[in-house]
């Protein structure tokens, strides 16, 4: 029987997978499992017998589908993207979970088996990470091993629940949209924690790739550039985050602890950026990118009210790739600095920078990429200065959330409250000195 389920779909009809072609209308059906051991061969199937038959629509029969991984999914979007017209009939209660958590049924119009009760509860499934292998760590969360096809993230605690569903929403939209990014599930409870349900992805992100081949930085800057640009070429609607008007807001959150003129300088470096609708990232940076074989995605639609997943300005993506090499290259006065965050030096940083923004713009032109690198930075200094005075204040009155915060901290703690108020001041200057010579409002 289970030698049957993995081979579930051939051409041959006998084995009953082509069930019907009728007045245009195909219907296929799809048994046992899809995951990553059977997708590949169920693919194969389902694409020889399409091609073998001429039809208006495609109907896929899960009568007797048992479970479908995040593989599974992107056989269905690549069968929609191909045919334009799709439609799924007699799924199980546990099967149309699957597509309603991942958007599917958004997407592609889906019905039960008669009769099923769904088997969904309003009542948030929880789990343990007692025994789940820890596969890697951010600013936020901790990501475990759930199973072979997926990951549960889990979040910190100060993250409230309705930025971790935010989170999840935003992915899921992002994904329907056609853009790159992982397949987001579910919300669930982790003992004090939220987390998100995600599928295991096989890839290596861009910040090993680069830690792993420090000779390569040109070529991977400029992948890495390209494919940021053929993200931003996706418009989304208003249903995202306005990202100007959240960076805005987090500017005037700042002004009780900015000079007046400070504040009035950097609101307007922020004002005179262009309206636009295309998709930003909005936490965008190496270790944000994945590699896979066919291609890059993104990871971690960032949090709404912190940073976020949204629309905007290209500018804010760059700001956000930007930042980390500021704080890696001008918070440290050291020559042969060694940053902690992506394990590069200065030097590496800053020809890292220029590749990216070559590979994004798709040019050599030193004097042009200088123009729009000084765009981006007097902003990637403002914000920076923002979050690192917050900081040293944090720090001076001995908030937890800095002094017994983990190693994800350690930086800030390091780095201590007079040279982070030395590092502020710093940022500032070097923006009232570039301001000083700058020509025009706002270059591209």
């Amino acid at each position: 029987m289970e030698e049957r389920l993995q081979n579930s779909l051939k051409s041959d009809k006998s084995e009953g997978r082509l069930l019907s072609v009728k007045d245009g209308i195909l219907r296929l059906g799809i048994e046992g499992k899809v995951n990553t051991n059977t997708a590949p061969e169920i693919e194969t199937g389902i694409n020889e017998i399409l091609a073998a038959n001429k039809f208006d629509l495609l109907i896929l029969d899960f009568n007797y589908l048992e479970y479908i991984s995040s593989v599974g999914i992107r056989i269905l979007l690549r069968l929609l993207k191909t045919y334009g017209e799709l439609r799924i009939e007699n799924t199980s209660p546990e099967v149309y979970e699957i597509l309603e958590m991942t958007g599917m049924t958004t997407l592609i119009p889906t019905s039960k088996k008669m009769g099923e009760i769904s088997v969904g509860s309003e009542k948030m499934r929880e789990f343990s990470v007692d025994g789940l292998e820890k596969i890697g760590a951010g600013f936020h969360g901790t990501v475990y091993r759930l199973d072979d096809e997926t990951i549960l993230k889990v979040i910190d605690e100060t993250i409230p629940l309705e930025h971790i569903q935010k989170e999840r929403d935003t992915s899921q939209k992002a994904f329907i949209l056609g853009i790159p990014t992982a397949i987001s599930y579910d919300v669930v409870k982790v003992g004090n924690h939220y987390g998100i349900i995600y599928e295991l992805l096989n890839s290596q992100s861009y910040m090993n790739k680069l830690r792993e081949n420090q000779d390569k930085l040109e070529e991977l800057g400029k992948e890495l550039g390209k494919f940021t640009h053929r993200v931003h070429n996706t418009a989304v609607d208003d249903t995202f985050d306005d990202i100007k008007q959240l960076e805005l807001a987090k500017i005037d959150r700042a002004k009780e602890i900015l000079d007046e003129d400070d504040y009035k300088m950097i609101r307007h470096l922020f004002e005179v950026i262009p309206e636009s609708n295309t998709f930003v990232h909005g936490d965008l940076h190496p270790g944000n990118v994945l590699i896979k074989d066919d291609g890059e995605l993104f990871l971690d639609m960032a949090f709404s009210g912190n940073s976020a997943s949204g629309y905007g300005h290209p500018i804010f993506d760059l700001i956000s790739f930007t930042q980390p090499v500021i704080g890696a290259v001008e918070d440290h006065p050291e020559e042969d600095f060694v940053s902690e965050f992506n394990g590069l030096t200065k030097k590496q940083n800053y020809e890292l920078l220029n590749a990216y923004l070559k590979g994004y713009f798709d040019t050599e032109d030193e004097e042009y990429i200088e123009k729009v690198k000084e765009e981006i930075l007097l902003r990637a200094r403002a914000m920076k200065a923002i979050d690192l005075k917050w900081s040293a204040i944090m720090l001076q009155n001995q908030e937890s959330a800095i002094v017994d915060g983990d190693d994800k901290r350690k930086i800030i703690r390091d780095l201590g409250i007079e040279k982070l108020f030395n590092n502020v001041e710093t940022a500032f200057q070097r923006i009232r000195a570039t301001l000083e010579n700058k020509e025009g409002e706002f270059f591209f």
